[in-house]
């Protein structure tokens, strides 16, 4: 599990990123904002999120990925965790083609059962939906202090 902490970006001149301890996630340049109480989570294309040059257009793993972290985020966060969970399945839509400028995800925890968690993210631009992912963690009430777990409380 990855630990969450505070750093810059390499594809942007913001100042303020959230960034996570794998290089990765700064390679991905997320930043935060909080608006109406709400944080929104932000991702400004870059050269090295490409995925068709002739269009100027994100990489569709660029997108996932994006998501995936913003989903394992909010959940730590929600749920008071210091580490990031890891997500055990997820599904991607693609509805739309993301073109170059700034994509907003917006997470919402959909269930958070015994067990299993679901995460959905929706990215947009402006109003446009462009992708929703959703994502599996194998965090439930335990993680809230509830009994969760073994084999013998199936």
């Amino acid at each position: 599990m990855m630990e969450l902490e505070r750093a810059g970006s390499e594809c942007s001149e913001a100042t303020s990123f959230i960034q996570l301890a794998v290089p990765f996630h700064g390679f991905l340049g997320l930043r935060e904002e909080v608006v109406e109480g709400k944080t929104l989570y932000l991702i400004d294309f870059c050269e090295n999120h490409v995925g068709n040059p002739l269009i100027r257009t994100f990489h569709g793993g660029i997108l996932a990925s994006f998501s995936e972290v913003v989903a394992a985020t909010h959940l730590a966060r929600s749920l008071g965790m210091i580490e990031l969970p890891a997500c055990s399945t997820l599904t991607f839509d693609y509805l739309r083609p993301a073109f170059a400028g700034t994509i907003c995800a917006l997470p919402h925890i959909v269930r958070a059962g015994k067990r299993i968690t679901t995460v959905s993210v929706q990215l947009r631009m402006g109003e446009k939906l462009v992708c929703i992912g959703r994502f599996l963690f194998p965090v439930g009430l335990k993680s809230l202090g509830g009994k969760a777990g073994g084999a013998s409380d199936s």
